[in-house]
């Protein structure tokens, strides 16, 4: 009885991956155009595209130097970026790596770890991936490709983080800022400056491999500029789940969307040089929360991250990143710096979309990228907003609903699930023709 059941199951499961790539490779089923929208029993049971492998884990670090130090005017500021690479021991396709970037007030351990899950790199050849609780980044690497989770300048600590009111970033890792130099470096904390942090460490630990690059929210930004500011490693396509669009797009979408002038959306940001904190109201009024969380509550996540989530985030970067250009003249006094240096986040061209394929997936509970927006049609979703113009570039654009995931549904229940949808589209989507 029991093999009879685990056949029935295997059997279901091909058919839900069948359906999924009719969708991806040929548009079947799709609604809106590009849109597919998922069922949750769909996503709970589907397989694993490729038999699952150890993996190894290697800590990596590298440091850029960028803008002189006001204090010290012939020396520039050094900044520290980190992350983890993690090697299957058997690649399911040679040469191709994932590189994943966080979102604002987080860094790497969003990705290898769950909050409810245990704080360790697991071999997930030994049981079910689905009952370890494993970070989406270890479910990635057990399918065979290689991933580098990376932690953007100062979001990340070898310690415990203290107190939420008072931790500060590491932007040379070890070392806590003091109160002038903590606001000089909040003055230049640019996307610019993350930007060539973030192709050092790629160039150097992952040279020969051709990249998908998911940034989750805040760090959706850095796909749509890594070639146009000069990225040795070919990138195969758009990938994303809460990701997003370039400033630029977004400011379109607010003016299209919202209901509020820019002057308005901007007035909460304008303490430049200080970090945004976040805190368990933050996440319940940004609707973060969700059905699918099995930590229970907010306060419980909270409690659970503390030590290793940073929960801060530069204002500037938030600033670039929410596309709050008419704070522009007051950054440029502040920081001092061209403009060459700000808001490269409205200067991507989407032009380098050509020949590349996009697969986006969101939560139907996103409350920024999904439900804002959506009163006034589907269109000023952001997401479909977003992906509209995608698809006057891009060769194909798909972008995939799941329900009852929130903006966080790579770390909620079933997040080895997302796994295997993203590792299903890198063998069966982006190489086929």
């Amino acid at each position: 009885m029991f093999e009879d059941n685990l056949s029935k199951e295997n059997s279901m499961s091909k058919d839900v991956a069948k359906k999924f790539l009719a969708a991806l490779n040929r548009g079947e089923g799709l609604r809106d155009e590009f849109i597919c929208y998922m069922d949750f029993e769909d996503y709970k049971s589907f397989p694993d595209p490729f038999p699952h492998t150890a993996f190894t884990v290697k800590e990596v670090q590298e440091s850029i130097k960028r803008y002189p130090n006001p204090e010290r005017p012939r020396e520039q500021f050094h900044w520290d970026i980190h992350g983890r690479l993690l090697t299957p021991a058997r690649p399911s396709i040679p040469t191709v790596a994932l590189v994943m970037i966080h979102g604002g007030a987080a860094n790497e351990y969003e990705f290898l770890f769950t909050p409810d899950g245990p704080e360790k790199y697991l071999d997930l050849t030994q049981g079910p991936p689905g009952d370890s609780r494993a970070g989406i980044a270890q479910h990635i690497a057990s399918l065979g490709i290689p991933v580098l989770a990376i932690s953007l300048p100062g979001h990340y600590s070898r310690k415990a983080w203290p107190p939420i009111p008072t931790r500060r970033p590491e932007f040379i890792i070890g070392d806590i800022p003091g109160n002038k130099e903590l606001e000089n470096r909040l003055a230049v904390y640019t996307f610019r400056m993350c930007l060539e942090a973030i192709k050092l460490l790629i160039e150097r630990h992952l040279p020969e491999h051709k990249l998908y690059m998911w940034g989750h929210s805040t760090g959706g930004e850095y796909f749509y500029l890594m070639e146009q500011y000069g990225l040795k490693n070919p990138l195969i396509g758009g990938l994303g789940f809460g990701t997003g669009m370039p400033a630029w797009l977004r400011k379109e979408w607010d003016l299209a969307a919202a209901d509020k002038s820019p002057e308005e959306r901007a007035k909460n940001f304008r303490a430049i040089t200080d970090l945004s904190r976040r805190s368990p109201e933050g996440y319940v009024k940004s609707g973060y929360v969700g059905p699918n969380q099995p930590w229970g509550s907010v306060e419980k996540w909270f409690e659970l991250e503390n030590h290793r989530r940073p929960q801060f985030k530069p204002f500037l970067q938030d600033i670039e990143h929410s596309a709050h250009d008419v704070l522009l003249d007051e950054i440029r006094n502040i920081s001092g710096l061209p403009d060459e240096e700000l808001f490269i986040t409205f200067k991507a061209d989407l032009n380098r979309l050509r020949g590349k394929k996009m697969l986006y997936f969101v939560g139907e509970l996103d409350k920024g990228h999904w439900i804002e927006g959506g009163k006034k049609g589907l269109e000023f979703r952001r997401e479909v907003f977003a992906f509209r113009r995608f698809a006057q570039h891009a060769d194909k654009v798909r972008l995939v609903v799941v329900p009852r995931l929130t903006h966080y549904g790579h770390v909620e229940s079933y997040n080895e699930r997302l796994a295997n949808l993203m590792v299903t589209g890198f063998k069966e989507y982006f190489q086929a023709s």
